[in-house]
């Protein structure tokens, strides 16, 4: 696991990753150090090794996204242009988008 030496969180307090549901949890924190991360690819791949099935991994919020294993495969081979919540990072399905996120309920989504 010599990648996670290299993983933009390294030295975050694991707790953020594990924020409550929305509304009172807040991800932005944990997702922010996603956003940044080199190794996301090889994070994601570990979370689907592991079968890992909570907190957040890879900027993906597990409880929120049902299908969060074929998100993860997404990432690892690099198909990660979605469009996303810009609150809790949520990858938005743009067909099914009635402008809100089904997760946290923010209102602004990006175009």
């Amino acid at each position: 696991m010599n990648w996670q030496r290299k993983a933009a969180c390294l030295g975050a307090p694991p707790g953020i990753f594990h924020p409550s549901v929305p509304p009172r949890g807040d991800p932005r924190q944990a997702l922010a150090y996603c956003r940044r991360c080199p190794v996301i690819a090889e994070c994601a791949a570990e979370a689907l090794r592991t079968r890992r099935g909570s907190g957040i991994v890879a900027g993906i919020w597990l409880c929120g996204d049902r299908a969060w294993p074929k998100l993860l495969r997404e990432i690892v081979f690099g198909h990660t242009a979605r469009k996303r919540c810009v609150k809790c990072w949520r990858i938005i399905e743009s067909a099914s988008s009635p402008g809100t996120c089904s997760l946290c309920g923010f209102a602004e989504i990006p175009v």
